[in-house]
């Protein structure tokens, strides 16, 4: 079954692929268990109701404290028989079809081998792991699965993104020729993620730059292509109870496009991203992931409506998008947007310009297959 948007635009949202092997057409909501009752938990549970109860039912959670558990549980109306303090209990009810994981990130490799083994689906948060070595065992695991495994990166789900990435693909701009890339978000010491303990004292490379960094690679890597090389410089500064950094970098593309990206985490109440990218017949430039401007070779503006205009495949965008990905990868067969190798490479970028910044030389990004 192919899922059609009836109002798209010559510039597709959704890539043009064939439908993977997986397919199951029951029309009964998809039954999930959620690992990690936190924050960021009671997104998704919001993500999975604004679907419908006809496409997801959240019928068990785990959490190491039980405290926490009952307490989602109470809202997400998971009976008691269905809360669990180990994970693995979880993942062997035989009422859960779908792990959806939201744990600190050194733990992602153990749940995610966990879930293929019990040949459950399983959606679990960014970043891909901890490290790369671990990335690379869950991208491993995942291409021998008979189950669906995808990153939770909800910046890939973002329609005007997608287009301008169509956009370019498509030879809009002609050949890429280079680009700038900035990015600011604001520290805020009232934000209870600054609270969890992984994050104070995180096992992830560079902290904020791969837990937040990992989001602006779901925009940029789609929309330049993959990246070859890096040069860069970091500062920290200590804010709170965490480390916050600030990333400026240098990149050559596999295009052979060259550009500057920079990062921070500690600006004083701006957020704002805007990337300008030049090439041999246009220049285009999206500012975060609600405007865009293109100019033709001749410097004058062209109409970006069609854009502008561009939504995701039934309207849902961000999480809401990664959950409707999910059910259609499920029901339908169709692709899922953001593979372990999509999280590899958004991991790789950020360990590359770490080790850049470390050694003062350029870094060739990792590659999944490196030996």
């Amino acid at each position: 079954m192919e899922m059609k948007n009836a109002g798209r635009s010559t510039f597709s949202f959704w890539p043009s692929f064939p439908f993977i092997w997986y397919k199951d057409m029951s029309s009964d909501p998809i039954r999930v268990g959620i690992i990690g009752t936190g924050i960021f938990a009671y997104r998704h549970l919001r993500a999975y109701r604004a679907l419908g109860e006809d496409k997801f039912k959240i019928v068990a959670c785990a959490n190491r404290s039980r405290d926490k558990a009952e307490k989602f549980a109470k809202e997400a109306g998971i009976s008691d028989s269905a809360i669990y303090t180990n994970p693995n209990d979880l993942i062997h009810d035989p009422n859960v079809e779908v792990i959806d994981a939201l744990l600190p990130v050194q733990y992602n490799r153990e749940i995610v081998e966990a879930a293929i083994q019990a040949k459950k689906h399983i959606i679990f948060e960014k970043p891909i792991a901890h490290n790369l070595e671990d990335a690379r065992k869950i991208v491993q695991a995942a291409r021998k699965a008979q189950t669906i495994v995808t990153v939770a990166e909800n910046w890939s789900h973002h329609s005007l993104v997608q287009a301008v990435a169509d956009y370019v693909r498509q030879g809009g701009i002609g050949e890429m020729v280079n680009f700038t890339y900035d990015s600011a978000r604001p520290f805020n010491p009232d934000s209870l993620y600054h609270t969890t303990k992984w994050r104070q004292v995180p096992q992830h490379p560079g902290g904020y730059l791969s837990d937040g960094g990992v989001h602006d690679m779901a925009h940029l890597i789609p929309i330049l292509g993959a990246f070859d090389e890096v040069s860069a410089f970091i500062t920290e500064r200590k804010m709170g109870p965490v480390s916050v950094a600030t990333l400026a970098s240098v990149i050559k593309l596999a295009n052979g496009a060259v550009g500057t990206a920079n990062f921070t985490f500690a600006s004083a109440g701006v957020k704002a991203m805007r990337l300008e990218i030049h090439g041999t017949n246009g220049t285009i430039r999206l500012t975060d992931d609600t405007d865009v401007e293109i100019l033709g070779a001749d410097g004058k503006a062209l109409d970006a409506a069609a854009l502008l205009k561009r939504k995701t495949v039934a309207g849902f965008e961000d999480v809401e998008g990664e959950m409707y990905n999910l059910y259609s990868a499920i029901r339908y067969g169709a692709e899922i947007v953001v593979k372990p190798e999509d999280g590899f490479a958004h991991l790789a970028v950020i360990v590359a310009a770490l080790k850049a910044a470390e050694t003062g030389t350029a870094i060739k990004v990792p590659q999944i297959d490196d030996a």
